[in-house]
This record gives structure tokens, sequence and C-alpha cells, in this order.
């Protein structure tokens, strides 16, 4: 029994997370794991289920892989009375299961991260739509992590009252373990160049048959800026390589810009917050986003952060025109020629921690259960 805000003692639920679980670091599964800490802090038992196949075995007993989504529905349909869903998964079949669940009264949530809805809907055929639509409207609650996607939530139908905007970023505890979780030649690469900027990606992904997270870019940038910072470093990780051949093109187009002794793939899994740390500027060069984790874990760090303007973005961001590599230039440049004023123009920026939020949220969804 724990003591809930509220001021009542209640038995508090069990909360299912379904999405996936570090490792590899991405912006959902390191969103899901920090929230997975919080949770167990605040009293609550919390179960991840990683509905994606993954060849890292879970090392956590409350994280488990559903091989028979079927059967692992069903058990929640008849015996899932006494738990929080709450699900990160993009897959709209799955969102329609959360709907399905919703009408017989399970607490369900969702959290829209990126343009995966609107990417459902204008793949989908009439009726598809249709089921997808009526399925949104039986969920508890949608969360979606910036207005845009709101607004398209909002076009099929779902109540305003049953939508909120809360981003994705939850403060990371700073621990030794992921200082040290750190390749060695990492902390000898930062240590041996000036400038040093970091970018990120899951993996390597395509978005209307282009990098979406612009790697090709970022090694035009970092050949552009030698120029003029001969001994710059751009470390870009990526946990997951996905698509090997774009990944060993990327590799011969850093060799070709004679550049191998200043861009770094960091492709081992860990966290990148101990590197974000150790840089002077973060850039974001996506050409479709939701609301990047990693973009608002700079920002709180206080590194000068440069994105592309394909979503809405954070307060305090420089934003570049998308797709755009003589504007993505400059805007990095001048960041590096006035350093210090960009420096002390991000020290002004706050940054909240939202896991606060959605414990409230878990808690309401408590008392409403309880009251029945």
């Amino acid at each position: 029994m724990v003591k809930c805000k509220m001021g009542s003692w209640q038995r508090l639920p069990v909360i299912e997370l379904i999405g996936p679980y570090p490792p590899p670091y991405g912006g959902i599964s390191t969103h899901i794991q920090r929230m997975k800490a919080h949770l167990e802090a605040f009293g609550y038992r919390c179960v991840v289920y990683q509905l994606s196949r993954s060849r890292y075995s879970p090392k956590n007993g409350n994280v488990v892989h559903i091989y028979h989504p079927r059967k692992w529905f069903l058990k929640k349909l008849f015996f899932g009375r006494h738990e929080i869903l709450h699900c990160h998964e993009s897959g709209w079949k799955l969102r329609v299961a959360m709907g399905i669940l919703g009408f017989f009264r399970r607490k369900t949530i969702i959290t829209i991260h990126g343009s995966s809805l609107e990417d459902s809907l204008r793949n989908m055929n009439r009726i598809k739509r249709w089921v997808l639509r009526m399925a949104l409207r039986h969920i508890t609650l949608i969360i979606t992590v910036n207005p845009r996607i709101r607004d398209v939530v909002l076009s099929l139908g779902v109540k305003p009252d049953r939508v909120a905007v809360i981003p994705a970023f939850v403060l990371p505890e700073e621990r030794r373990s992921d200082i040290e979780a750190i390749p060695q030649q990492v902390w000898e690469f930062i240590n041996s160049h000036y400038p040093i900027i970091a970018a990120n990606a899951y993996r390597i992904t395509f978005f209307e048959g282009v990098d979406l997270y612009g790697i090709d870019m970022c090694i035009e940038l970092c050949a552009n800026l030698k120029q003029s910072y001969p001994n710059i470093g751009f470390i870009f990780c990526l946990p997951d390589i996905g698509d090997y051949e774009y990944f060993e093109k990327m590799k011969q187009r850093i060799v070709k810009k004679g550049i191998e002794d200043n861009f770094l793939f960091q492709t081992k899994p860990c966290q990148f917050y101990p590197i974000l740390m150790k840089s002077h500027v973060f850039v974001r060069s996506t050409n479709t986003d939701g609301d990047a984790v990693s973009l608002r874990e700079a920002l709180c760090f206080k590194i000068p952060s440069i994105a592309s303007d394909a979503a809405p973005r954070p307060e305090g961001v420089i934003l570049f025109r998308n797709r755009d590599i003589h504007d993505f230039t400059a805007k990095v440049k001048s960041v590096l020629d006035n350093y210090e004023w960009y420096k002390k123009r991000v020290e002004a920026v706050k940054i909240e921690s939202n896991a606060g939020k959605l414990i409230e949220i878990y808690q309401r969804l408590t008392v409403r259960r309880e009251k029945k």
C-alpha cells in the first residue's frame, strides 16, 4: 500500500508499458526505461511488454517479450481489470486492440510519438480508417508529444478531454555505470577534437525515400565546417544500424569527403546523455519528427541545439530549413563562431521533465477505478 498525492491510501495497479526497451537506445525505449524506474520508485509495479523482436534478451524480470499477441490480448480482455495499459507502439492494429480493450472498460493509454498516425491514415483504405477512428474514440487517454499530432487526433472525432499533449522527455538519472559503458574510443575522440558536435538516431530509417535522421546531411555538415574548424569532431550515435548497405555507403562518403578522422559512428548500445554532456553542440537533422527526447535532453544539459523545422521544436532550439544543407551549415557555424553568446542563451531555457505528469495521470485513473 502506497500513499498517493491525492491523500488517500490505495492499492496501486500494475502499470504495463507496451513498447521497446533498451538496448538498443532510442527515444521511445529510453523514455520507457526511465518511466519504469520512476514508477517503481513511486511504489508502482511496472511491467514492460515488447512486441518487436530484438537480438537482445531482456535482463530485467519485468521486461517481457510478447510472442503470441492474440493470446496476450485475450488475457487482457478477460483478466485485465486491475491494470493500466500504456502503449507506445506505432502499429495501427495494436491501437485498434487498445480501443477494443477501452470499449470493454479497461484502462488504456496510447502515446503517439511521431508521424505514425498520419502515415497509417494516408496508407489505409476507407474501411480501415473507419475502424481506427472508432477505436481511438474508445481509448481512455491519448497522449501526443506535440500540438500538431493532437490536432490530427481531434480531427478524427476524439473528445478533447481524452487527448493530452505531453512531450516524452524524462530527466535521466546520472549514473556512473552509464558513463563507464561508453567505449574508450569515444572518450579519446572527444579529448582529441574541438569542437564536438553530437547527433543520434535509433536506427537508419527512411521517410518518403529520404534518410529520416539526415545522416547524409551530418556528413556534409562536418565536411563544410572542417574548412573553418580543422580539428572538429562529429559523433553520430547509432545503436542499431538496421540498413547495413546504406551505412556502408555513408562510411564511403566520409572517406570521400576526407573527414574519416573527424567523423565517428558510435554503434555500441549505450546511453547517449554522457556523450551529450561532453559535446559543444547538438544537431537534429530529421525530415519528420515528433518531439525528440534527445533534443530536450540537450537543452536540459545546456547544450546549444540546432534542428530542422520539420516539426514543432522546444523553445531555445535554433531552426534551419528542412533538408537545406546551406542553411544547416550557416546556422551551426554561427553558433560555433559566437559560442559564448549562444551558451548563455541556452542556459536561460527551462526544460521540464514529464515523469510527474504521467504519474498524476496514472493516479487519476487509479482513483476512478477505485470508485467503481
